[in-house]
């Protein structure tokens, strides 16, 4: 649904302005981290993220990032219900149920039922909030975000005996439909090792190898995933901890920490270069990134290289981390 994109720009909106103060935290700072990661993710999305967080109250800044974001949920099934899944648990994350009767104005504040919305000072800020009530109240009539809660005992309880969806752990099945295929991979690539996955009581451990086919000399560059899905987020936490201190990659060289951006609930870069005198293979001679990220329960890394002087090489690195991540967070919300 087209009207996701414009939520979750209210909701980033609103949290720079400091002007939602009741929408569920964890939730929101989920829809605020996916939106940032997603528009981060490209030219245009970065400048309207930039423009929408220097002027939150700028109408034309919020409509550029809701355009940019519009398009990729259109594109992308996976990040359609990764931000429903978020936006719902912002909103379920309230006290008691959702109302829209009897709302008020008075002094600073905005009352909608239980959710107090602080009142923002300037007259663009105020459309801007409007607008996103608004989304909102459409949302509740399509079904696309749940807003109202049942109001009997017997539904809370049972609401609070329920596992928490967005973290949990994934079966040794699912890790492999994790696993990205051809389709889900950005340009030309063909499989060196065809996806696997080793079931465990710890954690599943998945892995894929791709060649590069699309020539140019990306014929050389080969890119491969490690996936483990653990029991829990605490268990990945320290995978990802040991995946970063051990620094394992198929050349064993030693790595150097590379700027990149930052994806899931942790994750890093580095990198290390095969020099001509070094390797027998001159097919593996430059610059090879290694990542590393935990999004939930699931904690993986990719080797990506060599890069041939591609202007687009670091671009390309961090897309398919984000994508890793955000398949990740798909796999674990699904039921």
């Amino acid at each position: 649904m087209e009207d996701l994109a414009a939520v979750a720009i209210g909701v980033l909106a609103a949290t720079v302005t400091g002007t939602a103060t009741h929408f569920g935290q964890e939730g929101a700072s989920a829809v605020v981290q996916v939106v940032r990661e997603r528009l981060g993710s490209t030219r245009r999305g970065q400048t309207a993220l930039a423009e929408l967080e220097t002027a939150p109250d700028d109408q034309r800044a919020r409509h550029e990032a809701v355009t940019v974001l519009r398009r990729e949920v259109r594109e992308d099934p996976d990040l359609q219900r990764t931000l429903a899944m978020h936006l719902d648990t912002a909103m379920s994350q309230t006290t008691g149920s959702v109302t829209f009767h009897g709302s008020r104005v008075r002094g600073s504040q905005i009352a909608l039922g239980s959710i107090t919305i602080n009142k923002p000072a300037s007259t663009g800020a105020v459309v801007g909030l409007v607008a996103v009530v608004l989304v909102l109240v459409a949302l509740i009539i399509y079904g696309a975000v749940n807003l109202v809660s049942d109001a009997s005992a017997d539904s809370g309880d049972e609401k609070k005996g329920k596992p928490d969806t967005t973290v949990r752990a994934l079966s040794a099945a699912e890790t492999e439909r994790m696993l990205p295929g051809l389709s889900d991979l950005p340009g030309k690539w063909t499989v060196d090792r065809p996806p696997f996955v080793e079931g465990s009581s710890k954690c599943h451990a998945g892995h894929v190898d791709y060649r590069g086919a699309d020539g140019n000399g990306r014929s050389d560059v080969k890119l491969r995933f490690e996936v483990f899905a653990c029991p829990n987020a605490q268990t990945a936490g320290e995978g990802f901890v040991a995946l970063v201190k051990e620094q394992q990659n198929p050349a064993g060289y030693r790595e150097s920490p590379y700027p990149a951006k930052k994806w899931g609930d942790e994750s890093a870069m580095a990198s290390y270069t095969y020099e001509d005198s070094e390797l027998a293979d001159p097919s593996q001679v430059g610059q090879h990134l290694m990542a590393r990220a935990r999004a939930g329960t699931v904690v993986f890394q990719m080797h990506y290289g060599p890069n041939r002087d591609l202007p687009d090489f670091e671009q390309r690195a961090e897309e398919l981390v984000r994508m890793m991540c955000e398949r990740a967070r798909a796999a674990q919300a699904s039921s």
